[in-house]
């Protein structure tokens, strides 16, 4: 993400935080907007792998499953990714071959907004796999260790 989309997405963050009602009072604590972390209880802190789990037999979404499925020239992650998405940039930075980690996991999190499980499940919430700091205003994203 390069400095002007990180101070973008830092304001639009920050605005949420200190949202104005139409009359332009201060919103009550208890009117304010969910944001994981900041104003709850963070449902996510190991990102990815928070919400790409195995239900069942039927519905496996881990990520070296999903990756077999959606990419098939893909090679298999099983033993290279320890650290969910901290591995993957081995091979997915900025401006790399294989496409850059950031530019496809947005793609896939957002295209299709009416289908897409991560906006209709997750309301398509940054927070879902980013932190905020708000002493430094520095956004990063969230890594777990690998649960397969």
């Amino acid at each position: 993400m390069k400095t002007g989309k990180k101070a973008v997405s830092v304001i639009v963050t920050l605005a949420a935080v200190f949202t104005f009602t139409i009359t332009g009072s201060v919103l009550f604590a208890e009117d304010l907007p969910a944001l994981q972390g900041i104003t709850v209880k963070d449902e996510h802190p190991n990102g990815c792998i928070d919400c790409h789990v195995k239900v069942d037999e039927e519905r496996d979404y881990r990520l070296n499953i999903e990756v077999k499925k959606f990419e098939k020239k893909h090679p298999p992650i099983d033993k290279m990714v320890k650290k969910v998405p901290d591995d993957c940039l081995k091979c997915h930075k900025e401006g790399s071959k294989s496409g850059a980690l950031g530019e496809k996991v947005h793609k896939d999190h957002f295209s299709n907004p009416k289908e897409n499980v991560f906006v209709a499940n997750y309301n398509g919430d940054c927070l879902n796999c980013h932190t905020l700091d708000l002493n430094t205003g520095v956004m990063s994203f969230k890594s777990g260790a690998a649960n397969w």
